[in-house]
């Protein structure tokens, strides 16, 4: 868990490159500084928009963009959460922290 930022800002870049206006926090365990070894890296990508049946092409997408093109290894312990900003805003009430990710 050492490399959660290295990672997490791997996905942000990918999520960049794939949805330029979106943008990406780290939340859960990681973000509240709870994370153990068998901690995962829960990134949420929040985008103007999102149709549910093509969630799971997105998400193989960003991951393999991550992999090909920003060194995330394939087993990074990272969990993508992509929700519509209106959907973000319902749960950001029960994050405690959320960490921004700036990709420039």
């Amino acid at each position: 868990m050492k490399k959660w930022r290295k990672y997490a800002e791997s996905i942000a870049k990918a999520a960049k490159d794939i949805l330029p206006s979106s943008e990406v926090y780290v939340i859960g365990g990681v973000a509240e500084g709870r994370a153990t070894v068998l901690s995962d890296i829960d990134v949420l990508i929040v985008v103007d928009n999102i149709n549910n049946r093509d969630l799971l092409k997105l998400k193989i997408a960003i991951m393999n963009k991550a992999i090909d093109c920003y060194g995330l290894p394939w087993d990074a312990p990272v969990e993508l959460h992509i929700l519509s900003r209106g959907e973000a805003e319902e749960i950001y009430k029960g994050f405690k922290i959320r960490i921004p990710l700036n990709t420039s």
